[in-house]
């Protein structure tokens, strides 16, 4: 039985398509996504928002805002991309469906 499952969407290839990697010159040095602008911006949320082509609202001020549930939607996703990338280093594809990993953190998929 598996540990997890996980839903890999297009809009967590989308994200990864837009990461910001960056060699982080440490030990052996390794790719690293820039936790500070993942997406390549300091404001995350509105890049992801972007990214995903979120429609934001305009306020009296002409300032674009997301709703509460797009930001939640945003931040979820972008939690998602752990595993997404995960499962695109181990498996070697871009492919959309649902995977499940064993204690080992062996992926395999399941299903669309």
């Amino acid at each position: 039985m598996a540990d997890k499952r996980f839903t890999l969407t297009e809009e967590h290839l989308k994200l990864l398509r837009h990461a910001h990697v960056t060699w982080n010159d440490c030990e052996f040095g390794a790719p690293a996504i820039d936790c500070k602008r993942p997406y390549g911006n300091s404001s995350v949320i509105l890049d992801i928002a972007e990214i995903l082509g979120l429609e934001p609202f305009v306020d009296h001020e002409g300032e674009k805002h997301y709703s509460t549930e797009q930001v939640t939607h945003c931040t979820r996703i972008h939690s998602g991309t752990q595993d997404a990338l995960r499962i695109v280093i181990q498996m070697g594809v871009l492919s959309t469906g649902t995977y499940e990993h064993d204690s080992q953190l062996n992926w395999k998929r399941i299903g669309d």
